[in-house]
């Protein structure tokens, strides 16, 4: 009897927490890298040309100069106890009037990297 008249003289509460539904923020745009820059005889592995997702002229492409781009790739060995690794670079001007821009890399990207995504972070912003 003792213990059913306590259990009706105490009451419980409950906090309730709220859930972020949201999708995290994300803080970068999908490119693709089509090729390098290149002549009819030559090209230049230095310089990569990048279409932006939803950058169709050389007005929205010029937000994105000087943003940093990335090239994510996974590699056989860990190292830093990781096998992904990053090649950085730098989005430097546009190319030609459809929204192409032109990236330069701290290293070459690969060939193989033709054709594969990489992530334009939103960062540095000049505004």
């Amino acid at each position: 009897m003792k213990s059913e008249q306590q259990q009706k003289g105490v009451t419980k509460t409950v906090k309730k927490v709220k859930v972020n539904k949201k999708a995290p923020v994300r803080l970068w745009v999908k490119a693709v890298f089509t090729g390098f820059r290149r002549s009819k005889v030559q090209q230049n592995e230095n310089q990569a040309l990048l279409k932006i997702q939803h950058v169709d002229d050389v007005s929205s492409s010029r937000f994105y100069w000087g943003k940093r781009v990335a090239y994510i790739y996974k590699a056989h060995s860990l190292k830093n106890n990781t096998k992904f690794r990053t090649i950085w670079g730098r989005v430097s001007r546009s190319h030609g009037s459809n929204g192409i821009v032109i990236a330069r890399f701290n290293k070459n990207l690969p060939p193989r990297a033709i054709g594969s995504t990489l992530r334009v972070f939103l960062y540095p912003n000049r505004a």
